[in-house]
C-alpha cells in the first residue's frame, strides 16, 4: 500500500520486468502512476554506505570542494534505496568540529548529497554519518594547520614597469592603463601604458599617446566602461582645461572633445546615478584654487556656479543613496553638493548640517576613503603637513585615527571606529571582496613626505567589528605617489611613489614597480568558482543566474566597481552586497534597486562561502 508522505518511496514491481521505479517527493517527486501494479514497502534504514568520501587531506577550516563533498547512500534490510530519510553527519574521531550543514536528505535513490562540509582542527578524523539505527564512518581527513599567510596575507616580489604607474586605472576589457609624470630618465611627459596582465609583465605594455600631458588629472570609470580623464599638467600646482576619454574596446584615445572652463590639477571626476560626471577642485592655469565644479553632460561641461567652495586637492567624493555627491574630506565639515538645484547663485549648490563635521577636527590631508558598502563611508589617516593650503586646522603629525558615517540613515553623522595600529599619510584604502577594508602604504612621520617614516605593514580593517589586523608588510617603501587596486583574481595590486620632487628640488625615488598583494583569504582552501553567467548586462532590480558548482556553499554575493586610483583616493571603486538565492547549480543574484545606490558602470562580481573565500571576480555591467 502506498503511503501519501512525501518522505517514503514506492517501489513498483512491473509485471514482466523485475525493474524498480521510484517516486518521491520534495524535488525529485514525479507523479505515482495507477498501472505500475501492487506497491513493495520499503523498510527503514538498515545500511549507510559512504559513496564519496571526504578528502583524503584538507587544510583546517577548509569548505571542501563540490567534487570531495560526501554522499551516502541509504538502504533497507531488503537492499532497497530509502528516500526522504535525513542523513546526520558528525565527528567520529579527532578534537575538531564540524563545521557546515550537518544533515542532509535523501532523493528517492536514496542517496543523501552533502554541500558544505569542513573540519576546524587539526590532525586526523573521520566522520560519523547516521540515519536512524543505522551509521557508517568515513575515511580518514588528515586536517592540516592553515599556513601563516591565511592570517598575514602575503607579497609578491616586486615586478619592473618602464614607468611610475601613479595613476592607474582597470579597465573593463581586464587590462590596465597607467601613467606617471615622466619617462625614465628623462622629463618627457610619460606616455600612458595599456598592459594586459594575461600576456606578459608591465615591460610589455603598449604604449598609447595621449595629445596631453595627464599628471595629475582626474579620472574615473564611466557608466559605459570608457575612461573619463578631466584636467592635467600645464605646470606644477597648474592645470589643463582638456579632456580625454580613453575607449578600453577600440584601445584609442577619443579626439575633439569640449574643454572645461577652467584648468585642473588635482580635481576628482564622479559617475552620477545618469551617467553624468561632475568635476570637482584643483588649480587652474595661472595656479588658481577652481571654486566652481563643472558637470559632463550631453557631451560637454557645464559650470555649476551655484556651487562655488574652496576645496583641496583630490576631494573624497561619493555618489550618495539620496542621488546627491558626497563629499567626506579631506576637509573637517563634509557636505553634500546638489547638481541640478537652481538658486539665485545660479545651478548647483552645496549643504551641511553640523552632525557632518568630522569628529577629528583637522584636515585629512592625503588620507584615504572608501564606501565599502551601500552608503556607508569610511575615511582614515592623513594629516601631518602644517603648511597645506587649506582653510581648516591641520595637524603636525599624521593621524591613525579613522570615522565611518552611514548615509542610509535620515540624519546621518560621523562615528569614531578603531584607529589603525600606525599613523599615516599618503596611505591607499581598496576595498576588498569579503567587505573587509586594506591599507596600504604611507608614511608615518611629520612633513608632506618623509621618506624615514615609510610604513611598510599593511592593515585591514572589519567593518563588523571596527578592528584593524595587521598583515605582512611589502618590500619596498611606497609613499607620495603609491596606489593600490583590486584585481579581478581578488590580489591588490601595490605600485609607484615617487616621479616628483621635494620643495628643494630634490628627487624622491621614482618607484617603477609594483607588488602584488595576496589577502588572507586566498590561504584558507579552495575556492569557489563560477562557470557561466546568464547575462553580463544587467538592469537595476533586476535577477540573473550564476551558474557555480558551489552553490550550496555561497554565504554572501558582492560586487565591487572598478578602480580608478591615483594620489590615495580611488575615484571610481565601491561597493554593493547583493542579494541571491540558491538554487541547483547555481546562485539567483539581484541587482541594486536603483542607480543611486550603485552607478552605471561594470563591476567585478563576487561569490563567496562562510570563511570570506571569493571566485575570481566576473565582470558584468549595470545600466
Amino acid at each position: 500500500m502506498r503511503t501519501p508522505s512525501s518522505r517514503v518511496c514506492s517501489l513498483a514491481l512491473a509485471a514482466s520486468l523485475a525493474i524498480a521505479s521510484a517516486t518521491c517527493g520534495g524535488d525529485d517527486a514525479t507523479r505515482p502512476d495507477a498501472d505500475l501494479g501492487p506497491a513493495l514497502a520499503v523498510g527503514p534504514p538498515a545500511t549507510i554506505d559512504a559513496t564519496i568520501q571526504p578528502p583524503a587531506t584538507a587544510p583546517d577550516r577548509e569548505v571542501w570542494d563540490p567534487s570531495r563533498q560526501p554522499r551516502v547512500t541509504v538502504k533497507d534490510a531488503s537492499g532497497n534505496p530509502v528516500a526522504g530519510v535525513v542523513v546526520t553527519a558528525s565527528i567520529a574521531s579527532g578534537s575538531g568540529r564540524l563545521q557546515g550543514t550537518p544533515t542532509a536528505t535523501t532523493g528517492s535513490n536514496g542517496v543523501a548529497r552533502f554541500g558544505d562540509l569542513g573540519i576546524a582542527g587539526t590532525g586526523p578524523h573521520l566522520v560519523r554519518f547516521t540515519a536512524g539505527s543505522a551509521t557508517v564512518a568515513s575515511a580518514g581527513v588528515t586536517l592540516s594547520p592553515l599556513p601563516a599567510s591565511a592570517t598575514t596575507g602575503s607579497w609578491d616580489p616586486p615586478v619592473s614597469w618602464d614607468i611610475v604607474p601613479l595613476h592607474l586605472s582597470l579597465l573593463p576589457t581586464g587590462k590596465l592603463l597607467a601613467w606617471g609624470k615622466y619617462e625614465a630618465g628623462t622629463t618627457a611627459m610619460a606616455q600612458p601604458r595599456l598592459w594586459n596582465p594575461a600576456t606578459g609583465p608591465p615591460s610589455s605594455a603598449r604604449s598609447l599617446p595621449a595629445a596631453d600631458m595627464l599628471f595629475c588629472s582626474g579620472h574615473t570609470l564611466m557608466a559605459d566602461g570608457r575612461l573619463m580623464v578631466s584636467g592635467g599638467h600645464y605646470d606644477d600646482d597648474r592645470g589643463l582645461r582638456k579632456t580625454n576619454i580613453f575607449d578600453p574596446v577600440s584601445e584609442t584615445w577619443v579626439s575633439g572633445l569640449p574643454t572645461m572652463a577652467q584648468g585642473r590639477w588635482y580635481p576628482t571626476v564622479t559617475t552620477l546615478a545618469d551617467g553624468r560626471l561632475v568635476t570637482v577642485a584643483g588649480r587652474d592655469s595661472a595656479s588658481n584654487v577652481v571654486l566652481v565644479p563643472e558637470i559632463w553632460e550631453a557631451g560637454k561641461w557645464v559650470r555649476l556656479p551655484g556651487a562655488s567652495l574652496t576645496l583641496p586637492y583630490y576631494p573624497y567624493q561619493f555618489l550618495a543613496p539620496n542621488g546627491k555627491v558626497f563629499y567626506a574630506g579631506e576637509r573637517v565639515q563634509a557636505r553634500w553638493l546638489d547638481v541640478d538645484v537652481v538658486t539665485a547663485k545660479g545651478r548647483g549648490k552645496w549643504s551641511t548640517t553640523t552632525a557632518l563635521k568630522h569628529l577629528w577636527r583637522f584636515n585629512r590631508d592625503y588620507g584615504s576613503a572608501v564606501m565599502y558598502e551601500t552608503g556607508k563611508v569610511l575615511v582614515v589617516g592623513g594629516g601631518g603637513h602644517p603648511s597645506r593650503s587649506t582653510p581648516d586646522a591641520r595637524s603636525p603629525t599624521p593621524t591613525a585615527t579613522a570615522e565611518t558615517i552611514d548615509l542610509n540613515l535620515t540624519k546621518p553623522a560621523w562615528k569614531s571606529t578603531d584607529p589603525m595600529q600606525v599613523a599615516r599619510r599618503h596611505l591607499n584604502a581598496t576595498i576588498l571582496p569579503d567587505g573587509q577594508v586594506l591599507v596600504t602604504g604611507g608614511t608615518s612621520a611629520p612633513g608632506f613626505n618623509t621618506l624615514s617614516g615609510a610604513v611598510r605593514a599593511a592593515e585591514l580593517w572589519n567593518p563588523q567589528t571596527g578592528q584593524w589586523t595587521q598583515l605582512a608588510a611589502n618590500s619596498v617603501d611606497r609613499v607620495y605617489h603609491a596606489v593600490s587596486l583590486l584585481l579581478p583574481d581578488g590580489t591588490v595590486l601595490h605600485g609607484a611613489s615617487g616621479d616628483a620632487a621635494d620643495l628643494n628640488g630634490q628627487l624622491y625615488p621614482a618607484r617603477r614597480s609594483h607588488e602584488i598583494f595576496r589577502p588572507p583569504y586566498l590561504f584558507m582552501g579552495a575556492r569557489p568558482t563560477v562557470t557561466s553567467l546568464s547575462k553580463t548586462t544587467v538592469g537595476y532590480g533586476e535577477t540573473f543566474t550564476v551558474s557555480t558548482p558551489n552553490a550550496a556553499q555561497i554565504t554572501q554575493v558582492r560586487w565591487i566597481r572598478l578602480g580608478s586610483v591615483t594620489h590615495a583616493f580611488d575615484a571610481s571603486q565601491r561597493a554593493n552586497t547583493l542579494a541571491f538565492s540558491p538554487a541547483s547549480g547555481s546562485v539567483r543574484v539581484t541587482t541594486p534597486a536603483n542607480a543611486r545606490r550603485a552607478p552605471p558602470g561594470h563591476y567585478m562580481l563576487f561569490l563567496l562561502n562562510r570563511n570570506g573565500v571569493p571566485s575570481v571576480g566576473r565582470v558584468v555591467r549595470v545600466q
